[in-house]
């Protein structure tokens, strides 16, 4: 594979073509101070060695699929320790920008000065760039994630559309509950740093069950939403839950934190067995006052939709406290991965 470009892990712009291994250099747009180290990683039975200016990553595994890229497990060696990642690769070259946009918006997050609260429900990049190869596909936009420390490996992971495929009549309220509460945290500090996700549907918020762990992944489709000024209307959805978009992402309209929102709580309905696409829900393990709780969701008109996610989750922890009495740790299990 022959690596096309080279992007600072800090900042996101591209390197000096220049750049060599065990050598220090200096990021000419943020000015951060990189030490090109060349390392070597273990040899894995059908992987691939990727080298960049910084790191060899040793690609295996297959892990999934989702609307833009195919996503590999990947090793590499920092510290005199193995680590694992993500390798996103567009499956597709036509969607270069939109995992170029991926890194872009999560470089942008990692910059928040209050990142390394909310860094357990979020990727981080390592790197990002344009790769080709020897079968003639066009360079393709890769980018190297990685999760927090605590999750152990991203084979620990379920998407939400695993969990529904597991259990098929869906999930009790109560599973669902610490879920959403997570959901809702990570997304307040979203839209605190002026981004909508554009995507908070099953494929892209995952868990890990037994230490009830959540991330929340997808960032191809975001856009940047301005605390002043004009925003921008999104370039892509996800094409697989178009119906579930909310009325203003149709009509190519700026999207708000009322589109993330009716996203997630659409998700959450989904989780629970009911029919994601009804605005009233109900179902027979859903208590009614958490039925009304998440009709809101569904307005409409955004305005008339909760804007924010740590009201939202407030609102929330009081209305079950009410319900259920205190929380309590409930055990939550899927089947283990091969």
């Amino acid at each position: 594979m022959t690596i096309k470009e080279f992007k600072c892990p800090n900042c996101g712009r591209a390197l000096p073509e220049t750049t060599r291994a065990n050598a220090l250099l200096k990021c000419p747009a943020c000015h951060s101070t990189l030490l090109i180290s060349e390392f070597t990683v273990g040899d894995a039975k059908d992987a691939v060695a990727v080298a960049t200016p910084t790191r060899v990553y040793s690609v295996s595994k297959l892990l999934t699929k989702d609307d833009i890229c195919t996503v590999y497990k990947c090793a590499f060696k920092a510290d005199d320790q193995e680590w694992t990642g993500m390798f996103r690769i567009a499956t597709d070259p036509l969607d270069n920008d939109l995992v170029e946009q991926e890194a872009k918006t999560l470089y942008h997050l990692q910059s928040a000065h209050n990142f390394d609260q909310f860094r357990p429900f979020l990727p981080s990049v390592l790197e990002s760039f344009l790769y080709s190869d020897s079968t003639g596909i066009p360079a393709r936009q890769v980018n190297i994630l990685t999760m927090h420390a605590h999750i152990a490996s991203p084979s620990e992971l379920f998407n939400l559309e695993e969990v529904r495929g597991y259990y098929t009549g869906g999930i009790h309220p109560k599973d669902m509950a610490w879920m959403w509460r997570r959901l809702l945290n990570v997304l307040g500090f979203v839209h605190n740093s002026g981004v909508i996700h554009g995507a908070v549907l099953p494929p892209y918020v995952l868990i890990e069950p037994k230490d009830h762990k959540l991330a929340l992944t997808g960032w191809g489709f975001s856009v940047r939403f301005p605390k002043s000024g004009t925003g921008i209307p999104m370039t892509a959805i996800s094409m697989p839950y178009e119906s579930w978009y909310p009325p203003e992402i149709k009509a190519k309209q700026v999207p708000t934190p009322a589109a993330d929102l009716y996203l997630a709580a659409r998700t959450m309905m989904y989780l629970i067995g009911t029919d994601p696409l009804r605005d009233d829900p109900s179902h027979h393990t859903l208590e009614p006052e958490l039925g009304k709780y998440f009709a809101r969701f569904f307005h409409e008109n955004p305005v008339r939709r909760p804007q924010s996610a740590w009201d939202a989750l407030d609102e929330f922890d009081q209305l079950i406290e009410s319900i259920w009495g205190p929380r309590t740790f409930r055990v939550f299990t899927m089947p283990t991965k091969n």
